[in-house]
């Protein structure tokens, strides 16, 4: 009985040593085994299509919507995942025929358990609130409130609280902002009074540079007047020349009656003209009644002006 036992637990250590020893002789990611012979299996992304040669098999690529992820001796490849758009999950651009597609929730969505069966909205923050943390795929928004100096006008699952608005040079801010508005600048009346004052001072400067271009230009006309004036002022008007009607000749007693009284004149003014003139002139020249004397010549008559007949006279 002892004897028994004995080779009974022989026989099986010996059987287990042989499968051991059988097994460690093929590769268990890359070979299998077959009739105690180990054979290849079919690269990541194909499938097997028939057996074939135990060291060279025959491998298909996958379809477009199958993945095999590791080598195989499987005939057919794994289905890739349907992302289902109705439950809001995003359409998958890049397939793989290696790795199995992750269904992904479309932006704003985030799933709503581990398993992921479906994609629901994140949670959108109030105004006066800020996303603390932004949501993603897997996780949903986490909002804070707004702290002094920031706010958020707008509901909103990604925005953040804002800092409010700084006022420029020459502002000053007219209504402070809160959690949910910003600070409201107005520009300083100082900055405005001076833009004012500017403004008048070189409008004045227009109107002075115009009156005195216009009292300038009045006062060279006046002076170019006066100059015209003056210069016309030198210049003599010349002697009008008095024409007079001949005397007759032929009325001697006329002339007669006029000569004593031309030397009556003279006389008067204490002029004295020779003799020998006042018997030429008596002869010669008539005098008519505006003072002018009257040449006879062969019956010709020439009306000389006063200058002209005007004798030299000569005093004592």
């Amino acid at each position: 009985m002892k004897m028994h036992l004995l080779l009974m637990m022989t026989m099986s250590v010996m059987y287990f040593s042989e499968m051991t020893s059988a097994q460690s002789a093929c590769d268990p990611l890359t070979q299998y085994e077959r009739n105690g012979e180990c054979c290849k299996m079919c690269g990541p992304g194909t499938r097997m299509s028939s057996q074939g040669p135990c060291l060279d098999p025959q491998c298909t690529e996958c379809g477009d919507n199958d993945y095999q992820d590791k080598y195989t001796k499987e005939t057919k490849c794994q289905s890739q995942p349907y992302c289902d758009p109705n439950k809001n999950f995003g359409v998958v651009v890049h397939k793989s025929k290696t790795t199995k597609n992750t269904c992904v929730c479309e932006v704003g969505f985030h799933c709503s358990s581990e398993e992921c069966i479906t994609c629901v909205p994140h949670t959108p923050c109030e105004p006066g609130h800020g996303a603390w943390v932004t949501g993603n795929h897997t996780l949903n928004t986490v909002c804070q409130k707004c702290t002094e100096g920031t706010f958020s006008e707008e509901k909103s699952w990604d925005g953040v609280c804002e800092k409010w608005t700084e006022c420029m040079e020459g502002y000053h801010v007219e209504q402070s902002g809160t959690d949910v508005s910003d600070n409201i600048c107005e520009k300083s009346s100082r900055s405005h009074t001076v833009g004012i004052v500017v403004g008048s001072v070189i409008g004045f400067l227009l109107v002075v540079i115009c009156a005195c271009w216009c009292l300038c230009k009045v006062y060279a006309k006046e002076k170019v007047k006066v100059c015209i004036e003056l210069c016309q002022g030198d210049k003599k008007e010349p002697l009008k020349e008095t024409k007079v009607l001949i005397a007759n000749p032929t009325d001697p007693i006329e002339e007669e009656s006029m000569i004593p009284d031309l030397q009556s004149s003279r006389e008067e003014s204490g002029l004295r003209t020779p003799e020998e003139n006042e018997d030429q002139l008596s002869d010669d020249f008539v005098l008519t009644e505006n003072g002018n004397f009257v040449t006879q010549e062969n019956g010709k008559s020439v009306v000389l002006s006063r200058q002209e007949s005007q004798p030299q006279t000569f005093t004592d």
